[in-house]
């Protein structure tokens, strides 16, 4: 009897729990709709730019909720969502199973991130038909994220656990299979859960290239109509279905088991593994370069069996010869390395403001439950909202400047940052911070001694993600609202069919981005050999 009335005890708690989080929810939700109102018939009335949510759910209504456009949408995005991950877990097995390969596998993953489909677009849309381009570009979208994770997931698994399995005769295939798949649950599980809606997202961009239907194509027409009710409306019904996608791929993994605990040891490196510092920049950059190898190959190859004339696309040799040997290579020069300059100040205010504001909601997530669930909504509706086609709405909100382009890079940098962070903070061993506790220590104590060394590589893994996307954001923004940095001058090289500028530019993209992507990974390998990771 008292075994039963505990746990119909424990059943009434755990629904007063949930009720008082759907409570909490509703008034989140209730408190933004009032506060749009307000600001709607106040400080943006007259300006055609923040319609009431009253009109843009009547113009919802009306329209029949899209489900015409949406259902093509997602017809297209389911399979550009398997293609990629599907690619990238394949990938992340080969990069524990093969370690030389990681280098160059890493480093395509890099290229498939920091470079602008918006700029690639035309050439897909020649290469294959419009579906198709938006399905490669929907894959592109969640390739690297879900690569990026399930590396790094895959490389937390506890050193004692894959020694064992060694001890016993397996090798790597059996390290992989027995104990870091498991390991990399968690991680992993950030990962697909931010690249369910940027599936949606990615196709929504290959939309602008043209087609007959889509959120994206009748986004593009609301906004050439001028119908503000309309942009908002289809905006608001692609964040639903986005922010759906979100929360059925996040409890799947709940389901699969992405709560399990860190070990104690996971994350450390076995003392016959460290290696001294200058061992271990040696090391980086020879992968660097091996990394540049791999994509100056795959570049070469893709472009010799495209079938596409050399005017639309250049070889690294015609690349290489634009800008050190032709005649007009020091103005060449001269011209990209000062957008290039603009770029990475844009770049990295956004990503400094977006790192931070992750960290500071990611411990206050962690530590205080009730903020969760007031933050993560708005954290599914950011990662959910299309950029591109509110980078004007947001460069009128905040300007065509700093402040704009910071926003949205930052905007990028935040929601990844804080998934993986917030992950890697969830994850620490209960024993540990039992320890902590019988010590007399509080949560800060649990954070700071526990939960952020057990998260280092989800720190890692989230710097490794936000860079490049940092970079993106930052083109992008350049390229819609600021018309400066190499965002403006890509968009100036597909109108004046500049191929050979715009080859540069996303040349020049990629070396830097893996240049930041090596330089977390070194200092990534840094803590982890000293001892200090998690």
């Amino acid at each position: 009897m008292t075994t039963a009335a505990d746990g119909r005890s424990g059943l009434l708690r755990e629904a007063a729990r949930r009720g008082r989080r759907l409570l909490g929810h509703a008034a989140v939700v209730i408190a933004v709709l009032l506060a749009w109102q307000v600001l709607a018939v106040t400080v943006f009335s007259g300006r055609f730019v923040v319609p009431s949510p009253t009109s843009v759910w009547s113009t919802i209504v009306a329209d029949g909720f899209y489900t015409h456009d949406a259902a093509s949408t997602l017809a297209i995005s389911w399979k550009g969502w398997l293609i990629g991950n599907g690619i990238a877990l394949i990938l992340a097995a080969v990069c524990l199973l093969v370690p030389v390969a990681e280098s160059g596998l890493m480093a395509l993953g890099v290229a498939t991130y920091c470079v602008p489909t918006i700029a690639i677009g035309p050439l897909l849309v020649v290469l294959y038909d419009v579906a198709g381009a938006k399905m490669v570009m929907s894959a592109l979208s969640v390739f690297f994220v879900t690569l990026t994770a399930a590396v790094s997931g895959l490389r937390a698994a506890a050193p004692t656990t894959l020694q064992v399995v060694t001890a016993f005769g397996g090798g790597r295939w059996a390290q992989l299979v027995k104990v870091r798949l498991r390991a990399a649950v968690p991680m992993l599980a950030g990962g697909l859960s931010v690249s369910a809606p940027a599936a949606i997202l990615g196709t929504m961009i290959g939309d602008y290239l043209g087609g007959q239907e889509g959120l994206g194509v009748i986004m593009l027409q609301a906004q050439q109509q001028l119908a503000v009710e309309r942009t908002w409306g289809i905006a608001i019904v692609s964040t639903a279905i986005c922010g759906a996608a979100f929360a059925a791929t996040a409890i799947g993994a709940r389901l699969v088991g992405a709560d399990v605990e860190a070990p104690l040891d996971s994350g450390m490196t076995p003392p016959q593994a460290r290696r001294s510092r200058s061992v271990t920049t040696g090391l980086a950059a020879a992968k660097l370069l091996a990394a540049v190898g791999a994509c100056l190959v795959v570049w070469q190859l893709l472009v010799a069996t495209s079938g596409l004339d050399s005017y639309f696309v250049k070889t690294p040799r015609d690349t290489w010869n634009y800008l050190l040997v032709a005649p007009d290579s020091g103005r060449h020069r001269s011209l990209l390395l000062s957008n290039l300059g603009r770029t990475l100040t844009d770049a990295g205010l956004g990503w400094t403001a977006g790192t931070a504001l992750a960290v500071l909601a990611a411990i206050s997530i962690v530590l205080i439950p009730p903020v969760g669930a007031a933050v993560m909504p708005f954290v599914v509706v950011l990662r959910s909202v299309p950029l591109i086609a509110m980078c004007p709405l947001l460069g009128l909100v905040f300007g065509r400047g700093v402040l704009g382009v910071t926003v949205i890079a930052g905007i990028v940098t935040f929601v990844p940052s804080l998934v993986t962070i917030v992950g890697g903070l969830r994850v620490a061993p209960s024993a540990a911070m039992d320890i902590v506790h019988c010590s007399g220590g509080q949560r800060w104590s649990t954070l700071v001694k526990v939960r952020i060394p057990f998260a280092t590589s989800a720190l890692f893994a989230a710097a490794k993600i936000s860079m490049p996307g940092a970079i993106l954001g930052a083109v992008l923004a350049e390229w819609l609202i600021t018309a400066r940095g190499l965002g403006k001058a890509m968009s100036y090289d597909i109108i004046s069919s500049d191929f050979n500028d715009l080859f540069a530019s996303i040349a020049v993209l990629l070396a830097v981005s893996l240049g930041l992507y090596a330089l977390v990974a070194t200092l990534e390998t840094v803590v982890r050999n000293s001892g200090r990771g998690n």
